[in-house]
C-alpha cells in the first residue's frame, strides 16, 4: 500500500481551500439560487473533497460529501431549488467537513455524528419527489459461466484474431463496483488502466467517455486481450478498491462454435474478501491532482516553517554583512569595501525576494468573514450587507496567521453592539439593512485595516458610566476626558457595555483581546465614532515583523533602534526650546506642539547627557503613530540600518516600550522601540 501519511499535509491545505471556497459560493447561490455557475463551483470543490478523503481513507468525511452532491446534483438538474431549508442544510454540512477535517490534523479521534445531516440530505433529495434519472447502460447479452456473447465489430475481431496468432487469448471482463462506491469514474479508470498493464483494452460497455461521466450503474464490461491467465486478470481488478466482484469470460468469436478453436475455460466469479480490500491500490485522485497544480500552476507549496528558516538565515547573512562593512571602514580595505557593496545589492535582492515570498493576501482571512456575518446577523435578526475592498492587499503571513481573531471580535462587535436592528434603523431614518465595511490597503510600510459600520456610534457619556460603575476609572478621571478619550476606554479589560450577557458579547474580554493581539504584532488599534452615524476601528500593522530599516539613536553607552516606518524627521533643539504645558513638555515644531518624551528618564539610563540639563543642543527623533506625533530626545544619532528583528523571549515579553532586539555589526545587542507605548 502506498503511504498516505506523505499526503496528509497537501490534503489538509487543499481541503481548508475547498471548505472556504464552498462557504464563499454558498452565500452566492443564497443570494443568486439560479447561477448555475456557483453550483457548478460548489460541486467541484465537494467533488474534489470527496475524492481526497476517499483516497486518504476518510470514510465519513467522503460519504457526507457523496450525499452532498446528490442534492447539488439534483440542483444542477433543476430538479430542486435552492429553499432556505437546502443552503442551511448545505451550511451545516460544510461547517460539520470543516470539524472533521480539523479533526483530522489534531489527530483527534471525531466524535462528530455525520449520520443525521445524511438522512437529513436522504430526505431533501426525495422531499420533492424527483428523483434523478437513472444512467442508462449498453442492454448486453452474458451467459455468465460460459462464453462471452457480446456483439464484437469486424475490427474488433480482426484484433482479437491477430492477437490468438500472437499466442494471446480475448477475455470479458465484468466488472461489479461496491453498493455507495464514491469514486466511480475513478475505479473505471483503474480497472482500464490495470487491464493495460497486463494486456490491450479493445471495447468497455459503456465507452470511455459515458464511464468518465460516470453514466452507468454499479457494473460495466471490458473486452481485454492478454497473455495472461484468467485468474490473473481476475485478481489484477480486485486488486483495486472499492471493487466488489470480477468476472472473467473467454470471449467466442462466430466460428467458435464450429470447434474450430477451443476457447479458453472461464473460471468462477469471485468477490473481494476483507483480506484483498486491504492489498488494493490506492485511487490515484491525489496524485493526478498534484502533478496537474504543478504543471498548470507553476507553483510548488512550501511550508512555512522552511520559509522561516530561510529568512533567518538571510537575517544572519545581514548581519554579518553590517560587520564586514565596520572591519572594511576600521581597517581602510579598500578591496573588502567595494566587495561588500556588491554584497549589499545580492542581499538586499535576497531579502526582497524572500519577503515577497512570505507575503500573502489579506484575502485568505477576509474570505471567511461573509459566512460569520450572514450567520450572525439572522441570530440577532438584523440584515447587513458586509463590503470587503482591498481583499489582495498583502501582509506578512506570520502577521495574517495572527489577525484572523482580533478581526472577529471587531466584526462581531459591530454586528452586536453597532448595527441596530431594522425597525429602529428605519425610525432614524436609515436603511433597515445595515452596512460593515472590511477594507484593507497599504499606507507607506503598514498595512491599514478598517472595520466600518453604519450603526448607532458609541456614546463617550455612557462609555465613562459604565466605567466608573464597573470601578474601572473614578468619576474624576471620567469628568476629565474629552470624548475621544472616553471611547478608547472599550479597550480596557473587563470593560462591556452590554446589559445582558450572550453568547455574541457582554463579559468584556473582546476589545482588550484586539488591543492586546494587535499591539503583540507591532501595530496599533485606534477608534473613530459619531453618535448615530457609526463607528470605525482602524488597524496599523506592520507589512513584515522580520527585517526592517531603522534609527540607530545613542542614550549614554545604550544603543536603541527606533522603526524608520515611525519616524517623520529628526531635529536639533536648545534645552531654551522645551515648554512646559499642563506638566508636560512640549516644543513647538512647524506651528504644531508636539510633546516630548525624555528616553534616558523613561528607560532609567544613569549617566545621560541628556539628564544634565547642559545648554547644549539635544537631539530629538520625531515620531508618529497614526495621527499622534511625539519627539523622543536621545544623546546621539548613530545612523540608518537594516536590522533584523529578534524575540525577546517569554521571560522579558510583558515589557512593553520595547519591542524586540536587534544584533549590531559589532555583535552588541540593541533593543527595538516600541513607539506606540512610548506615544501612549
Amino acid at each position: 500500500m502506498m503511504d498516505t501519511n506523505q499526503y496528509m499535509g497537501m490534503f489538509l491545505e487543499e481541503s481548508r481551500e475547498h471548505l472556504q471556497t464552498l462557504n464563499s459560493c454558498v452565500l452566492d447561490l443564497e443570494n443568486d439560487p439560479e447561477n448555475l455557475s456557483v453550483l457548478s463551483e460548489i460541486f467541484r470543490s465537494a467533488h474534489t473533497i470527496k475524492g481526497m478523503s476517499a483516497t486518504m481513507g476518510f470514510t465519513t468525511i467522503a460519504e457526507l460529501t457523496h450525499e452532498m452532491e446528490n442534492i447539488l446534483d439534483l440542483l444542477r438538474k433543476g430538479q430542486l431549488k435552492a429553499s432556505h431549508d437546502i443552503i442551511d442544510t448545505i451550511f451545516r454540512c460544510v461547517d460539520t467537513l470543516e470539524q472533521l477535517v480539523e479533526s483530522v490534523a489534531s489527530n483527534n479521534e471525531s466524535s462528530i455524528d455525520s449520520k443525521p445531516l445524511i438522512t437529513k440530505l436522504k430526505a431533501l433529495a426525495k422531499g420533492e419527489s424527483i428523483l434523478p434519472t437513472p444512467a442508462k447502460t449498453e442492454a448486453v447479452s452474458i451467459a455468465l459461466g460460459a462464453a462471452s456473447t457480446i456483439e464484437l465489430s469486424d475490427t474488433e475481431i480482426a484484433i482479437i484474431k491477430k492477437a490468438r496468432d500472437q499466442g494471446m487469448q480475448a477475455y470479458e471482463v465484468q466488472v461489479s463496483l461496491r453498493e455507495g462506491c464514491l469514486l466511480k469514474s475513478a475505479r473505471s479508470y483503474m480497472v482500464m488502466n490495470a487491464l493495460d498493464e497486463i494486456g490491450e483494452v479493445i471495447k468497455s460497455i459503456p465507452v470511455v467517455e459515458e464511464l468518465e461521466k460516470e453514466n452507468f450503474s454499479l457494473s460495466f464490461q471490458v473486452i481485454v486481450v492478454s497473455g495472461s491467465e484468467a485468474e490473473k486478470i481476475q485478481h489484477t481488478v480486485l486488486s483495486i478498491s472499492e471493487i466488489d466482484q470480477a468476472i472473467v469470460i473467454p470471449c467466442v468469436l462466430p466460428n467458435d462454435a464450429t470447434g474450430e478453436i477451443a476457447a479458453p475455460k472461464a473460471i468462477e466469479p469471485m468477490k473481494k474478501d476483507d483480506e484483498a480490500e486491504k492489498a488494493g491500490n490506492v485511487p490515484v485522485h491525489t496524485q493526478t491532482t498534484v502533478e496537474k497544480k504543478n504543471k498548470s500552476g507553476q507553483s510548488v507549496r512550501v511550508d512555512i516553517d522552511k520559509l522561516d528558516t530561510l529568512l533567518n538565515l538571510v537575517g544572519e547573512l545581514v548581519i554579518n554583512k553590517t560587520r564586514l562593512e565596520q572591519i572594511g571602514l576600521t581597517h581602510k580595505l579598500t578591496d573588502l569595501v567595494e566587495t561588500i557593496e556588491q554584497m549589499d545589492r545580492v542581499t538586499t535582492d535576497l531579502q526582497a525576494v524572500v519577503m515577497k515570498v512570505r507575503m500573502v493576501p489579506v484575502g485568505q482571512v477576509f474570505n471567511r468573514f461573509p459566512r460569520m456575518v450572514r450567520d450572525l446577523s439572522r441570530d440577532l435578526n438584523k440584515e447587513i450587507n458586509l463590503i470587503i475592498q482591498g481583499e489582495e492587499t498583502e501582509l506578512d503571513r506570520t502577521v495574517i496567521d495572527e489577525i484572523g481573531d482580533p478581526l472577529v471580535h471587531l466584526l462581531r462587535n459591530s454586528i452586536d453592539h453597532g448595527i441596530e436592528h431594522p425597525n429602529e434603523r428605519e425610525e432614524k431614518g436609515k436603511n433597515p439593512i445595515g452596512e460593515i465595511r472590511l477594507i484593507a490597503r497599504h499606507e507607506g510600510n503598514n498595512v491599514i485595516i478598517m472595520v466600518e459600520d453604519d450603526g448607532k456610534g458609541i456614546n463617550a457619556d455612557i462609555i465613562k458610566r459604565k466605567a466608573v460603575e464597573k470601578g474601572l476609572i473614578l468619576q474624576g478621571e471620567a469628568d476629565a476626558m474629552d470624548a475621544n478619550e472616553a471611547v478608547r476606554l472599550v479597550f480596557l479589560p473587563g470593560f462591556s457595555t452590554a446589559a445582558v450577557v450572550t453568547d455574541v458579547s457582554g463579559r468584556g474580554v473582546g476589545m482588550d483581546a484586539v488591543k492586546n493581539k494587535i499591539e503583540s504584532l507591532g501595530g496599533m488599534v485606534d477608534v473613530e465614532t459619531k453618535v448615530n452615524e457609526g463607528s470605525k476601528f482602524k488597524i496599523r500593522l506592520p507589512l513584515t515583523l522580520a527585517i526592517i530599516q531603522a534609527l540607530l539613536v545613542k542614550v549614554s553607552e545604550e544603543i536603541y533602534a527606533i522603526p524608520l516606518g515611525s519616524i517623520d524627521s529628526t531635529i536639533n533643539i536648545v534645552p531654551s526650546d522645551i515648554k512646559t504645558v499642563q506638566n508636560k513638555e512640549v516644543i513647538l515644531l512647524r506651528g504644531q506642539i508636539i510633546p516630548i518624551v525624555r528616553l534616558a528618564d523613561v528607560l532609567n539610563i544613569p549617566d545621560s547627557e541628556t539628564q544634565q540639563h547642559t545648554e547644549d543642543e539635544l537631539f530629538v527623533v520625531i515620531v508618529h503613530i497614526g495621527e499622534q506625533r511625539a519627539g523622543i530626545i536621545v544623546d546621539n544619532l548613530i545612523g540608518q540600518q537594516e536590522i533584523v528583528i529578534k524575540s525577546l523571549g517569554k521571560l522579558l515579553a510583558g515589557i512593553k516600550i520595547i519591542a524586540g532586539a536587534t544584533i549590531l555589526g559589532n555583535g552588541q545587542v540593541a533593543l527595538i522601540l516600541d513607539i506606540g507605548s512610548l506615544i501612549q
